[in-house]
């Protein structure tokens, strides 16, 4: 993996006696967790931003090795640690992490913070930073948002302090650049010094926003968190009866950040090949492209799609190739299993890295931004930590044992791919499967051109491409349509996204047997060293 050189360096220098080092340490309010690259380096941030960001490069990193990033406090104590475990050997790896900002214990904890960093029980790095004070806190402040759906629309009841008759409440979220988006501007309907309340006419949709208090003389309180989780009825991704353990919930330091923020994962205990189920009933698509571990690129690995009948899909990755149990295409039941649990991707930790990534979005793609959502089998007390869970989640059709995809009729992907002449692959798929590989786009880019091509004849296949940060590609972009002897699509995209992009090919029509079809790109194929 190529890693651009990150603004604001520290080398840190360390004896000879320990084999791991650090360079390129940043700290910054923004970053690319595709390309490991930070923004401009900072040393002070406001109480109102969303998150902090911590990245470096490690060197000379031994097999088993184990890092871990601690965040202290002003008093001294931890308020976030984040292990890796069962490192590779690696003569240069990325790490990022986070710490969550405004309308977290952070924000009410200004002063001078400090980001350690230890190898194998050994502190080899700090950098400090600072979270400033907010002079208005005593003046203005939201301690507590509470929501509620009448005849009327969404009520809101907020508790601080310093309200006034004249005070407007403002519901923002969060953009990709660190700032807000205002969403609605509400009057209030009751005011006092310590209560505020107000009705949004319509309902909220499902997501994750910010509430801020602006009094008559533009002093603004810090931002309040709101969150509207879809629940219709989810259930943990795991048989009924078995436990499994929480090891990252929402707003994890390790991966959960970003467009991952609501997202959780769960590890096996004991078997560490026990059956991952459907948290909700749907249609399922299948994406087992014969992935392993890829700890240089943030990757989902082998993964399931489910759409369900609420226009809301559920991603389940990590999963193990070649265990597949549900066709794609196939409707599945809560509870039904799908595939094993693996440690496809960028994963890591004790038992080989084996967990289950799980997310809500409301686009197909599983880079699409995730939603709040609740298990109904998850109770309030589990839902931060590591913790032991077992889920409710029952259904005759649960046991991953006997046949896997491929006995099941299920349509996993082709992974074989072989380069013919600079960017071009050669692959294959059948009807109803999914092709899939991963190209590397340079931020220098101003041009990415993708081209499917093979031989019609009654024969169908589509071309579509994922943005790294999940926006998709599909025919309907092709430039190109195909005679009635050679098919092609054909994908340009003007000052496309640096970072990792995937290109897929799914058989739509066609005898039985295979389609052998090519792929061009102007993107190199990533380097997919740990496949």
């Amino acid at each position: 993996m190529n890693l651009p050189r990150l603004v604001g360096i520290a080398l840190v220098t360390l004896s000879t006696a320990h084999a791991v080092s650090i360079k390129q340490s940043t700290i910054s309010l923004t970053a690319d967790e595709q390309a490991c690259t930070l923004g401009r380096p900072q040393e002070v941030f406001q109480p109102s931003v969303q998150q902090v960001f911590f990245g470096f490069i490690g060197l000379q990193i031994r097999p088993g090795e184990e890092v871990l990033i601690e965040w202290v406090d002003p008093k001294g104590d931890i308020a976030q640690a984040t292990p890796y475990e069962g490192l590779p050997t690696s003569a240069k790896l990325c790490f990022l992490t986070q710490l969550p900002i405004a309308g977290f214990d952070a924000a009410d904890k200004p002063g001078k913070w400090r980001i350690q960093v230890s190898a194998s029980g050994r502190v080899i790095h700090k950098r400090e930073f600072q979270i400033a004070d907010d002079p208005n806190r005593s003046l203005l402040h939201i301690s507590r948002v509470e929501r509620a759906i009448s005849a009327r629309g969404t009520e809101l009841s907020l508790t601080g302090a310093g309200f006034e008759a004249t005070s407007v409440i403002h519901i923002a979220q969060y953009t990709a650049t660190g700032g807000w988006k205002y969403l609605y501007r509400l009057e209030p309907t009751s005011s006092r010094s310590g209560q505020l309340k107000a009705v949004q006419t319509g309902t909220i949709p499902t997501g994750e926003y910010i509430v801020i208090v602006r009094n008559a003389d533009n002093r603004m309180s810090q931002p309040a968190r709101m969150l509207i989780a879809s629940d219709v009825g989810y259930k943990l991704p795991l048989a009924a009866g078995e436990p499994w353990m929480i090891t990252q919930g929402p707003y994890g330091g390790f991966s959960h950040f970003s467009r991952t923020s609501q997202a959780w994962d769960i590890a096996p205990i004991g078997d560490l090949r026990k059956c991952v189920v459907a948290m909700r009933g749907g249609v399922a698509y299948t994406f087992d492209g014969g992935w392993r571990q890829t700890q240089h690129i943030r990757s989902f690995g082998n993964y399931i799609t489910i759409a369900h009948d609420n226009g809301e899909f559920s991603h389940y990755g990590h999963l193990s190739s070649g265990t597949f149990q549900v066709a794609n295409g196939q409707r599945v039941e809560q509870g039904q299993a799908l595939a094993v649990v693996g440690n496809s991707g960028y994963t890591f930790g004790a038992g080989g890295g084996r967990h289950i990534h799980v997310q809500i979005t409301r686009e197909f793609s599983i880079s699409a931004p995730s939603i709040p959502f609740r298990f109904d089998d998850l109770p309030d007390s589990l839902r931060s930590g590591h913790r032991t869970v077992i889920s409710k989640n029952s259904s005759p059709l649960c046991n991953c044992a006997g046949a896997v995809a491929q006995g099941k009729g299920a349509a996993a992907q082709t992974v074989t791919a072989v380069a013919v002449k600079g960017n071009k692959l050669a692959g294959a798929v059948q009807v109803e499967q999914w092709w899939t590989q991963v190209l590397q786009v340079s931020p220098r880019s101003n041009l990415l051109e993708v081209s499917l091509s093979w031989k019609a004849e009654g024969r169908d296949l589509n071309l579509h491409l994922i943005s790294p940060t999940g926006k998709h590609y599909g025919p309907h972009y092709s430039t190109e349509g195909y005679s009635a002897v050679t098919g092609a699509e054909k994908i340009s995209l003007n000052k496309p996204e640096a970072g990792y992009w995937r290109v897929s090919v799914r058989g739509m029509q066609g005898p039985p047997g295979e389609i052998q079809f090519e792929v061009e790109s102007s993107a190199a194929l990533a380097k997919l060293a740990s496949r």
